[in-house]
């Protein structure tokens, strides 16, 4: 799906509830084209913690095209469930010497918080995965 806010910011709106509304109605591994006036920093965070990986390229003197690929990968999703979806992300988990077979039915946050790992950090490495390998 692509998306252009150009327009809107240009005009004076906030794209923010559009954004979102967009990203709702994705289906799995679906993508978001993103098209603004600046790379929109602001929303990277939230977007991560909603499950959604980026890619941004510059495509002017100003504008800027972030696509944000849906992951599953959100601080409730279990270890098992991830590494099932995305096989690649398994590497970071036995980096992390975090454990699939008895500990892959809990979530992300709760593994993250029981090892010491911000949950943020842990999911920007499970999505840089995805990134490198889309079919991950």
């Amino acid at each position: 799906v692509r998306l252009d806010v150009r327009q809107l910011l240009a005009s004076g709106g906030e794209p923010f509830d559009l954004i979102l509304a967009t990203v709702s109605g994705l289906p799995s591994n679906g993508v978001l084209e993103l098209i603004a006036p600046f790379e929109p920093l602001p929303l990277y965070p939230g977007m991560q913690r909603r499950g959604f990986s980026r890619d941004a390229r510059m495509i002017g003197p100003t504008d800027w095209i972030v696509s944000f690929r849906e992951t599953g990968i959100v601080p409730d999703a279990t270890l098992a469930t991830i590494a099932e979806r995305h096989p690649g992300t398994r590497a970071v988990f036995g980096k992390r010497g975090l454990d699939l077979c008895c500990g892959g039915s809990k979530t992300l946050e709760v593994v993250a918080r029981a090892h010491g790992i911000e949950v943020d950090t842990l999911i920007a490495e499970l999505q840089a995965v995805t990134r490198d390998d889309p079919t991950s």
